[in-house]
């Protein structure tokens, strides 16, 4: 998604909308806009309030889908394992494709296009698959720095050596290797572009031995956690472990103020450990004893260190190894 696009929580893009208040301030043209919404919608043209969005000054805070949205602490509903759901559905603005086909576009676009959210997160939930699958793919294939402009580019080093590099754009992905140039939107398209990868160079990474590996309920590698206190991690190699988490997952504290506060376990079943764990919670909620006994395994509740997918910032390949991976469901053999 672009950076410079405001989604409301059900997915209304609210840069774009007339009652939106920045767009308010710099030409009213809500009474034009309360006209598409009578004709569109049937609604009601003389309620157009000016909105400061979802998140700040909402013009609707009785809305279903924000109270939902708020509750599970997500962004939007593009972010919910459940979307679409009968919620979402009562403040869906979208058309089928079919009866758009009868509209005015120059007209729809500039006055209802905005609320054509369910097409939105539809393609967004598949973008986000995309990026997440995509950094599974080269974290755990290959050792590689990644190196990023920090606005709208990613590329994976090979010491000097160029190996991808990813260009965001808006609703795909330009993958680059060497001179070649693939567009990735979706599955489909990020298949040939992995193998496009495979070909230029040959995996690197060997993955952890897993006799003596520990797991929690959802997944994770306790014995290259920072919390674990189960006898097979030295203070030492905690204290590493959590200058790179640190620096991975931006915290300000010092190593040493980390450690004096930080919870020490032996795994999920240690009593008072993990309470408000949104993994275990979730787990409760759907009858299963941990999350890898759940069909819904891969819902991305699940995972800490690939769920942000492809993202704007560099990290190195010793970060992801010992900062990340440890932290994404089967990375390490399990």
């Amino acid at each position: 998604m672009s950076s410079n696009q405001e989604l409301a929580m059900c997915g209304c893009r609210c840069d774009l909308c007339k009652a939106y208040a920045p767009n308010v301030e710099k030409n009213d043209r809500r009474e034009t806009l309360a006209k598409m919404w009578n004709k569109y919608y049937g609604l009601d043209p003389s309620l157009m309030d000016s909105c400061g969005g979802c998140k700040n000054n909402p013009s609707d805070e009785n809305c279903p889908v924000r109270k939902c949205v708020l509750e599970k602490k997500l962004d939007h509903c593009g972010d919910c394992g459940d979307f679409p759901c009968s919620v979402f559905y009562q403040r869906c603005g979208s058309f089928p494709e079919e009866k758009k086909k009868d509209f005015d576009m120059d007209e729809y676009n500039e006055y209802i296009l905005a609320y054509d959210n369910e097409t939105r997160l539809k393609e967004y939930k598949t973008i986000k698959k995309v990026s997440e699958e995509t950094m599974r793919f080269m974290r755990g294939k290959y050792v590689l720095d990644e190196v990023s402009n920090g606005m709208d580019e990613v590329t994976f080093c090979d010491g000097d050596q160029k190996i991808l590099t990813i260009h965001i754009q808006d609703g795909y992905y330009d993958f680059q290797v060497e001179g070649n140039m693939v567009k990735v939107s979706d599955m489909e398209s990020l298949e040939k572009a992995k193998q496009m990868i495979l070909t230029h160079m040959e995996p690197n990474r060997k993955p952890f031995l897993k006799e003596n590996a520990i797991y929690s309920d959802c997944g994770h590698r306790c014995d290259l956690c920072q919390h674990y206190d189960g006898g097979t991690i030295s203070e030492e190699f905690r204290m590493e472990l959590i200058e790179r988490i640190n620096r991975v997952y931006g915290s300000d504290k010092t190593v040493e103020e980390t450690r004096k506060v930080i919870n020490l376990c032996n795994g999920c079943g240690k009593p008072g450990f993990g309470e408000g764990c949104p993994q275990r919670e979730c787990a409760t909620q759907k009858g299963v004893g941990r999350c890898l006994d759940c069909p819904e395994y891969d819902c991305g509740k699940a995972t800490v260190g690939y769920r942000h997918g492809v993202e704007t910032r560099s990290i190195s390949a010793a970060d992801v190894t010992w900062a990340i991976l440890p932290y994404v469901d089967g990375q390490y053999g399990n």
